[in-house]
């Protein structure tokens, strides 16, 4: 899709059959200021300023691209995909979730001691597992509305 911006190539220039070969090219040319005096000025009327891409349209291209890219990269990684399967992690996500709050719960027990570094090092691992599986549930939720996974036995909309 990016190949669009890409410069056409000038047709080179042709000399009139009936023109007679003379020096007076080689005199206009020499006449011509050097191009030094405007080295950093971009020509007003250059030929590829029209195909040059602004930013905006460049990353909407972009954007379009990288669409297709992880479409085909997940139908080629995600073989048979089934709701049963999102569903289980579903079911992960939340007794990672309850596993946290329990574990969060249980620090504010009366019966138990102060908080020492161990519970706080195991409370984290259980949040950081939880948060890692519910970001990855949402994510194939993502794929799935995007239409980049395919879900079998559900028909797409």
């Amino acid at each position: 899709m990016l190949n669009m911006f890409s410069r056409p190539e000038a047709p080179a220039p042709q000399k009139p059959a009936s023109a007679p070969a003379s020096p007076e090219p080689l005199r206009l040319l020499r006449a011509q200021p050097t191009a030094s005096v405007n080295a950093g000025a971009k020509p007003a009327n250059a030929r590829g300023a029209t195909r040059t891409p602004t930013v905006g349209q460049y990353l909407h291209h972009l954007q379009h691209d990288l669409k297709g890219y992880v479409r085909a990269e997940t139908v080629n990684a995600v073989i048979g995909a089934t709701p049963g399967e999102i569903q289980r992690v579903a079911r992960i996500v939340a007794k990672l979730k309850g596993r946290y709050l329990a574990t969060l719960m249980d620090l504010g027990n009366a019966t138990k001691g102060p908080i020492g570094e161990p519970e706080v090092r195991e409370l984290r691992r259980i949040r950081e597992m939880y948060e890692e599986v519910e970001l990855g549930l949402t994510r194939l939720r993502e794929a799935v509305e995007a239409g980049d996974l395919e879900l079998d036995g559900v028909r797409g909309e």
